[in-house]
């Protein structure tokens, strides 16, 4: 480091401690790395309001070794040397004064808290002692401070640390904030710190310059002519790659002509192809970039060097870093322990728009979640889209939620309402998507919501394949331009749907059978609750429920984004700091759910009120965490109210395939029962009741008692090739049997029967008529 030597004292250890003089109401002392005391700062209060600050260092002055009233001569010492000498592998956390140092021990005692005095000497402080270590700087929230971050930054490098962080606040704290202040309402500092990304050392490439203006570039040894412009400013931040150290990106961050803060990972991948591409897409998120030095760009990107190095994902959602968990949303925006070491690489440049924030925590609040007191379906839809994040700290498959009712019911209220939570209006997706599109949304989204309005404007044929594609949380395997096989999709996510149809509707439109496993994936609930108006059970004062509809449709505009900010900030540090104990409180009370509403109902039923359930733990936690302004229960009996709506509507909650196989059968009689089974009567011996000589592809025969079908005998070829087409024969034995609506004599599922035109017995199914009722 450059020497910049002061006129003072040529410290020395003291013998003794310094003395506080009586005037003094604050002393800090300075110590070597062994502890013993060279130089202390003492602040005192002004008769007429106001501080002034003295200083003494031991050591030689003119030939005399004692206490004087003069700084240390060099460059100006650390504080808390000792402190850093016991913990060499503690971060360094260097702040503006002793006072602030002090209160961030108290703050961040993981981290060994420094300073060099004033913000003037922080750009010519002794770093020397830092080499080697990972500091964070965390300046006052003034104009002085971040010109002495700045000058710190340089000196830091040049001492040779291993890596460096810069703090920024918003700009809600106060001017002149600082870590000795009490922080604004609501403020995590920890995850603030956690979240902050190291400061690359960049090194130009030859010609290059990085100016407050732009990048420019200047042909080496050509100053004739003048530099050329190549782009607005822009940050470098890192390298980034994959676990694996594949995936290789260089992370830039830029403000856009309205200051709006955008960042990208570019793969290196993207700097061989088409140049044009790269800067057409910096430009097209607000980085001005000139067309005649699109490939200046990106000769530059491809070859400028820097130290930093972050871990990339190729995906948001939950994941694991060296320094902790972090949840990664899909505009770059990082939450937990682990945020500072991470960052997103996508294929493009994006400016999240989906899951931009507007308004406060506290309008959401007021203008949108208060509403939801009471009115069951809206606060069931606002917890489902809390309810992503759960998916993986409580290992449930993905699945679905549809609100199904008529048009201007209020269920579109709904999906905005729970989009609202995550985004503007732009989180509800149009149903009207091809499976593949869908495919890359539900991975950009993932551990997050997916909602799709309107299921009636779904193609029919894809429908189904849709809903199983998005629960099975993985697209179509598919192969590169190489023949290779390309990386398939995967995700996490709660689905949620809105629409005047169910899914059963749109697969009969496309002649295609409703499959269990559909059922239980997308859960169908009623939209409007009887005696309700619409949607709503409560309106809140409002005339109508088109007034209170209204009133969430325009403030969903003016207030999103905010919830879930605050409820991954909560949820990250208690998965962080006890995720067992985390996971165990969600599991007890979705046990206690379905041991409640889902004891009687089949396995398939109780898997899907644990699905319920999971949504209700969400929108308890969100409670409990101050997210929403519901009273302690709310969630709960929300999902309640509609898993037995959903109950009621799925035949108590049996076996689903089972069901289907009644309702084959059934089906299966009532279409074909006069027209392909021929009439027997049962008083007369099994004699021909039928007036018809003889009918085409025959099916079987109907029984006879009284002049009423008692049972139908199906033929066991019909039953197994057409009957129960699509479906396992033997299952639909058993729930026949199970049902009571087979006829059996003994083990064999079907009876021998003499029949008129039939010279031996024919073995026959027989089903109850009462199958028909």
């Amino acid at each position: 480091m450059p020497s910049e030597p002061t006129e003072g004292v040529e410290i020395l250890p003291a013998p003794t401690e310094p003395a506080r003089p009586a005037h003094a109401t604050a002393m800090w002392v300075y110590r070597t790395a062994t502890g013993q005391p060279f130089h202390a700062k003492y602040r005192s209060e002004k008769p007429g309001g106001g501080k002034t600050y003295s200083q003494k260092t031991y050591g030689t002055l003119d030939g005399v070794e004692r206490w004087h009233s003069k700084s240390p001569a060099g460059l100006p010492p650390l504080y808390n040397l000792d402190r850093l000498a016991i913990s060499p592998d503690a971060p360094v956390l260097l702040v503006e004064g002793e006072k602030v140092a002090d209160a961030a021990t108290l703050l961040f005692p993981d981290h060994v808290a420094t300073t060099a005095g004033s913000a003037v000497s922080m750009g010519k402080a002794d770093y020397a002692p830092l080499a080697g270590r990972d500091v964070v700087i965390w300046p006052d929230h003034d104009e002085p401070g971040q010109k002495a971050a700045q000058q710190a930054t340089k000196r830091l490098h040049e001492a040779g640390i291993s890596s460096l962080r810069v703090v920024s606040v918003s700009g809600t704290f106060p001017k002149a904030w600082d870590l000795a202040d009490d922080a604004p309402a609501g403020t995590d500092l920890r995850a603030l710190l956690d979240a902050t990304p190291t400061v690359a050392c960049v090194q130009m490439p030859g010609g290059f310059a990085m100016k407050p203006d732009g990048l420019f570039y200047e042909p080496p040894g050509d100053s004739d002519k003048p530099p050329v412009r190549v782009s607005a400013p822009f940050e470098i931040v890192a390298q980034t790659r994959d676990p694996e150290s594949n995936n290789w990106g260089l992370l830039l961050r830029w403000k856009d002509h309205d200051g709006k803060p955008h960042e990208w990972s570019i793969p290196y991948s993207k700097m061989h192809g088409d140049a044009r591409e790269i800067s057409g897409a910096l430009a097209e998120q607000g980085l001005r970039c000139l067309p005649n030095a699109a490939r200046l760009l990106q000769t530059f990107l491809a070859t400028v060097e820097t130290d930093a190095r972050l871990a990339c994902v190729r995906q948001p959602g939950w994941h694991t870093t060296e320094r902790g968990l972090v949840f990664v949303l899909a505009n770059g925006a990082k939450i937990g322990p682990g945020a500072g070491s991470v960052t997103l690489q996508a294929g493009r440049a994006s400016s999240g728009d989906k899951f931009a924030v507007s308004g406060t925590l506290e309008g959401w609040r007021d203008e949108v979640a208060r509403y939801a007191i009471g009115n069951s379906r809206l606060a069931f839809y606002i917890s489902a889209a809390l309810a992503g994040p759960l998916l993986d700290i409580a290992t449930e498959q993905s699945g679905g939620f549809h609100l199904v009712g008529g048009a201007r019911s209020g269920k579109s209220t709904a999906a905005y309402a729970a989009g609202s939570v995550w985004g503007p209006t732009g989180q509800v997706r149009a149903w009207r998507a091809t499976a593949n599109g869908l495919e890359g949304i539900a991975a950009e989204i993932s551990d997050t919501v997916l909602i799709l309005d309107e299921i009636g404007q779904a193609a029919d044929y894809e429908v189904g394949n849709i809903v199983y594609s998005l629960s099975n949380e993985a697209g179509k395997q598919r192969a590169n331009q190489r023949g290779g096989a390309r990386s398939a999709f995967t995700w996490r996510t709660l689905f949620l749907s809105t629409g005047e149809c169910t899914l059963e509707d749109k697969q009969n439109e496309a002649g295609k059978k409703t499959m269990a496993g559909q059922k239980t994936r997308l859960a169908n609930i009623p939209a409007a609750p009887e005696g309700g108006h619409g949607l709503f059970d409560t309106l809140h004062d409002f005339s109508d429920g088109a007034a209170l509809s209204n009133h969430l449709r325009r403030a969903v505009h003016r207030q999103h984004g905010t919830a879930s900010r605050a409820f991954l900030a909560r949820l990250t540090s208690e998965r962080a700091s006890d995720e067992a104990g985390l996971r165990q409180w969600v599991d007890a009370r979705r046990k206690a759910f379905v041991a409640e509403h889902a004891k009687d109902a089949g396995s398939q039923a109780q898997s899907v009120a644990g699905r319920f359930a999971l949504v209700a733990c969400a929108g308890e936690l969100a409670t409990r965490f101050g997210v929403l302004p519901w009273p302690e229960g709310e969630a709960m009996e929300a999902a309640m109210v509609c898993f037995r709506a959903w109950l009621a509507e799925n035949g108590s909650g049996e076996a689903f395939e089972e069901q289907a196989a009644i309702e084959q059968v059934r089906m299966f009689l009532q279409t074909r029962g006069e027209s392909r089974f021929k009439a027997l009567d049962l008083a007369g011996g099994g004699t021909n009741a039928d007036s018809r000589l003889a009918i085409d592809n025959l099916a079987g025969y109907r029984f006879l008692r009284n002049g009423k079908t008692d049972f139908f005998g199906i033929a066991r070829e019909v039953f197994r090739k057409e009957v129960c087409k699509g479906l396992n024969v033997k299952g639909a034995i058993k729930a026949l049997r199970k049902a009571g609506l087979l006829i059996a004599k003994g083990t064999d599922s079907s009876n021998a029967h003499t029949v008129p035109d039939r010279r031996g017995p024919v073995r026959l199914y027989d089903i109850d008529a009462t199958i028909l009722a």
